[in-house]
């Protein structure tokens, strides 16, 4: 199965199509989306992004995967949402996924041939606005004192403040609970695509060189060994390290990483997903 990877675009059209062309190409037969699909950030000016980013997925992207479907008719799309997603995108990627266009990998689980995909949003917490999409990293991770200047979720009405941050966080799952629930019953025939990387790799550094990924996701990856794991969130990461991928066990992680000029795209056969291949960094095999 020969797949086609990239994640944080961000709404920004050109790399998408960049993303459908290049599965044409490779002869793709799975297209991938590792989160932060919409355009945004919250602001003053900003703030109906709640309502303008399943507006973006249903009139922009819409007509762009019925292109695709129609041109390559056997590529299956999915995708996960990311940090900077609302969750009122839901709804739309549930309407695309009832048009055939895309498959919702979000706490779901996916049959692609022979091999079984998992997927999983949430990112422990940013210092960014939006929530909807974040979480207790482990499950006694104290979360006392954790709290930014603005803390949203988006609703159908808008952005909804989060008055206690820190207490929101602890009724909700924990990342380490939400990937216990994932079923891994082959992992030699695993792909998870998880927004967040793990922790201490080559895929969760930023600019400062400072670790920031999961450490509950590590541990899973450790424990359960899935075949492959694609990842994004933290853009700067491929470039920081000098790497786009590394081996945990038997597991292969990837995060393509972005920069919004150039299409940042991973090629890879899962029947050998040692050898991958970059646009940008290249090819390699990891042995």
């Amino acid at each position: 199965m020969r797949v086609v990877y990239t994640s944080d675009l961000h709404g920004h059209l050109a790399l998408y199509r960049a993303a459908g062309e290049a599965a044409a190409r490779y002869s793709a037969d799975a297209l991938i989306f590792g989160g932060d699909l919409c355009p945004g950030t919250p602001s003053a000016s900003n703030i109906d992004l709640p309502q303008s980013q399943p507006a973006f997925l249903l009139r922009e992207l819409q007509p762009l995967l019925s292109e695709w479907k129609n041109a390559q008719p056997r590529l299956r799309i999915f995708a996960i949402p990311g940090n900077d997603d609302c969750q009122t995108i839901l709804p739309a990627l549930a309407e695309l996924e009832s048009q055939g266009l895309l498959e919702n990998l979000h706490c779901a689980t996916k049959t692609l041939g022979e091999y079984t995909l998992v997927g999983l949003s949430f990112v422990p917490p940013t210092p960014f606005a939006i929530k909807d999409f974040e979480r207790r990293d482990l499950s006694d991770d104290r979360v006392e004192g954790i709290q930014t200047a603005w803390s949203m979720l988006g609703c159908a009405h808008g952005f909804e403040r989060i008055g206690d941050f820190a207490a929101y966080l602890r009724v909700q799952p924990s990342i380490e609970e939400e990937l216990d629930g994932l079923p891994v019953t082959e992992p030699a025939r695993t792909v998870a695509v998880v927004h967040s990387p793990p922790f201490g790799t080559v895929c969760d550094l930023l600019l400062n060189r400072e670790h920031i990924g999961s450490r509950a996701l590590r541990r899973w990856i450790e424990r359960r060994q899935p075949l492959l794991t694609l990842h994004g969130h933290i853009h700067e990461s491929p470039w920081v390290s000098g790497k786009f991928c590394q081996r945990l066990g038997a597991t292969t992680i990837v995060n393509a990483g972005c920069d919004y000029e150039r299409p940042h795209l991973i090629f890879v056969d899962l029947s050998n997903p040692a050898e991958i291949e970059h646009s940008i960094y290249g090819k390699v095999k990891i042995l």
